[in-house]
């Protein structure tokens, strides 16, 4: 979990020079939101690639420990990470979209609100769904 928040630390530091000191005239500024929500991803995707989904950190405060290193947990985790990863690509690719088009400021949040909710949901179901497949 802390390597996923120095990854949004540095992000938002890089951003932040960008925009307000080195290129504030630039488009980045009305991509910011795209952005954000890429770097989430490539931040999500990278930890599953490294085998370390950055849920484990924040499933483990209400898991038993002696459930953690158990294969059905880890791939719980597995599967809900890459939830959060695809939910913020597509977030991404819709915000950079919406830019593109100039489309308004309501769209893009409904996107962003999108981008964290359906993902939230999704945490929040599939771990009952998964439990209840295994008490059967």
């Amino acid at each position: 979990m802390a390597k996923a928040h120095a990854s949004t630390a540095a992000f938002f530091v890089v951003l932040t020079a960008v925009v307000a000191f080195a290129a504030p005239d630039s488009s980045v500024s009305h991509y910011g939101g795209a952005l954000s929500f890429a770097w989430l991803a490539v931040t999500a995707w990278a930890t599953l690639l490294l085998r370390r989904p950055f849920t484990l950190g924040i499933a483990r405060r209400s898991t038993p420990e002696e459930l953690w290193d158990n294969p059905v947990f880890l791939r719980v985790n597995v599967v809900i990470t890459a939830a959060w990863a695809a939910a913020f690509t597509v977030t991404a690719i819709a915000l950079t979209a919406c830019g593109a088009a100039g489309a308004g400021t309501g769209l893009k949040v409904t996107f962003q609100v999108l981008g964290f909710v359906v993902p939230a949901v999704f945490t929040a179901r599939y771990p009952k769904i998964v439990r209840a497949r295994y008490a059967r």
